[in-house]
């Protein structure tokens, strides 16, 4: 087990982490380590109950290398033609009729001009691959924050839009079977960079506002570890000795007053967020960060030793 999975770093408030719901959607800016947590959520599940599903949107790459081989989470990709053909068959009650009408010249410029089209059919996607786990827990790994936020908005108003019809009755099923709050939790993660950070919490607000899902976790990954008072003193006697570890020394306190800084910034803007403040995100985790690449297995045992799995 890496040091990571078994450090001593807790979440940021001694809460108690609520259950999560039998479906998990995992968003965030992109770069932020979405993949990562994600998988460790799945693989978590899949330890415990014996299967689970983690579900990706793009080529798929990243999930499977941190998944690992010997996995026993079933991994998904949605691919967009394939989702769209998919969403197709099951509004018309054919496959073939579905490859025909999305072979059509005159329909394929129209699907390319209507995005909403093929978000919606996308997550129709994600519920059709949910339903061939029935029982188990489903993870998604969510495009980036603004189309995370957009797509989840998406099935309520295109439901709304049309008052009948299969497309209502597409959205209305994706409404009910994927994004109602009793159905789904949501998992935000962010960065402990003060942008990043700022940007996550209008983002939790904005869910739990325009989309009633308020993030059941949040989690701040990469937060850097308190730094024992005696480096401080130790970094400081190098630079007075000068000379070339002296100079280098003064670069290692830049970082270091850098890490600090970072750190009660992070602890700042979570506090933002606390529940007295009429937040609804209930918890906050703060994964420290690893010089390593870490698996699935690595987050789901750092995950599973603060009971946030």
């Amino acid at each position: 087990m890496s040091q990571v999975a078994s450090g001593s770093q807790a979440d940021t408030s001694g809460e108690a982490h609520t259950p999560l719901g039998p479906l998990v959607l995992v968003t965030g800016k992109g770069g932020v380590g979405k993949t990562s947590i994600a998988a460790g959520l799945a693989e978590a599940a899949a330890r415990r109950d014996g299967a689970a599903m983690l579900i990706e949107f793009g080529d798929g790459e990243s999930g499977k290398r941190i998944l690992g081989r010997n996995s026993k989470v079933i991994h998904r990709v949605v691919d967009p033609r394939v989702a769209m053909e998919m969403a197709i068959a099951n509004l018309l009650g054919s496959t073939i009729l579905a490859k025909l009408f999305l072979g059509n010249f005159a329909v394929r410029p129209m699907l390319r001009a209507a995005p909403a089209m093929r978000e919606l059919a996308m997550l129709e996607c994600v519920r059709l691959y949910a339903d061939e786990v029935p029982g188990k827990l489903v993870v998604v790994d969510m495009p980036a924050t603004g189309h995370g936020l957009t797509w989840l908005r998406l099935p309520v108003q295109m439901r709304d839009m049309f008052a009948s019809g299969p497309i209502h009755d597409l959205a209305a099923r994706i409404v009910d079977r994927l994004v109602a709050p009793s159905r789904c939790s949501v998992v935000v993660v962010t960065l402990p960079e003060r942008l990043v950070l700022s940007e996550t919490v209008e983002l939790c607000r904005a869910l739990d506002r325009e989309v009633k899902l308020p993030p059941a976790r949040l989690v701040v990954n990469r937060f850097p570890s308190e730094l024992a008072p005696e480096a401080w003193d130790q970094t400081r006697a190098l630079i007075a000795r000068g000379g070339p570890e002296g100079e280098a020394a003064k670069e290692l306190l830049r970082v270091m007053d850098a890490r600090r800084t970072a750190r009660e910034e992070t602890l700042t803007i979570l506090r933002e967020l606390d529940p007295k403040k009429g937040s609804h995100v209930t918890s906050k985790l703060l994964f420290p960060e690893s010089l390593e690449d870490l698996g699935a297995i690595d987050v789901a045992s750092w995950l599973e030793a603060r009971g946030a799995a």
